[in-house]
C-alpha cells in the first residue's frame, strides 16, 4: 500500500502525520508527504521536529516537496487535512477521486464502525456520512502549546488510520 499525505507547505502537518504513520506501521507501507504549494527542499518546521523527536521519531532528514501529477500517480491512498487541499489534488488528478480523502474523515468513519478496513472504502464510499471536519494550519502559531495540540490531533487520527490499514502492512 503506498499513502500520500498532502497540506499546505509540507512542513506541518503532513510531515508529521507521514513519520508518525510510518512509525506505527513499519515496514509492507509506503508512505510520504507533499503539499500543495509545497516549499520544496525545506526542512520540516523546528516545532513538527521536535514533536516527532518527543516520540522517539527522527524528522532531521525530511525534505519538503510540492504536490504534482506524477506525485500523484503513485498512491493507492490521498489524503488531505482541509478541503482545499483534496480540492487542489483532484484540479491536478481528477482520476484520484475515489482515493483522495481528509484525515479526519477516515479517522471519524473508523472510530464511528462505519469503516473497519480500507479495503472496504471503494464499496462503501458513497455510502459514507458525511463528516465535518477541518484542521488548521499551525504554521503561524505563536504558543507551542496551540501547535502541538494540532499535532496530537493528527496523532490521533493517524492511529485511528493505522487500525483501517491491512495486518501485514
Amino acid at each position: 500500500m503506498n499513502i500520500l499525505f498532502v497540506c499546505t507547505g509540507n512542513i506541518c502537518r503532513s510531515p508529521v502525520a507521514e513519520h508518525l504513520l510510518r512509525d506505527l506501521v513499519g515496514e509492507g507501507l509506503t508512505v510520504g508527504s507533499a503539499g500543495i504549494a509545497g516549499l520544496s527542499g525545506y526542512a520540516m518546521d523546528p516545532r513538527s521536529v521536535e514533536y516527532l523527536r518527543l516520540r522517539g521519531i527522527d524528522g532531521n532528514d525530511f525534505a519538503a516537496r510540492r504536490v504534482s501529477r506524477r506525485i500523484m500517480k503513485e498512491p493507492d491512498l490521498i489524503i488531505g487535512f482541509e478541503q482545499e487541499h483534496v480540492n487542489e489534488c483532484l484540479a491536478l488528478q481528477p482520476a484520484a477521486m475515489s482515493r483522495t480523502f481528509r484525515l479526519c474523515q477516515l479517522a471519524a468513519w473508523q472510530r464511528k464502525g462505519a469503516l473497519n478496513s480500507l479495503a472496504d472504502l471503494p464499496a462503501l464510499r458513497r455510502t459514507l456520512p458525511a463528516v465535518d471536519c477541518e484542521l488548521e494550519d499551525p504554521v503561524t502559531f505563536q504558543s507551542f502549546d496551540d501547535y502541538f495540540r494540532v499535532l496530537d490531533v493528527i496523532a490521533a487520527d493517524v492511529a485511528a488510520l493505522a487500525q483501517l490499514l491491512p495486518v501485514e502492512a
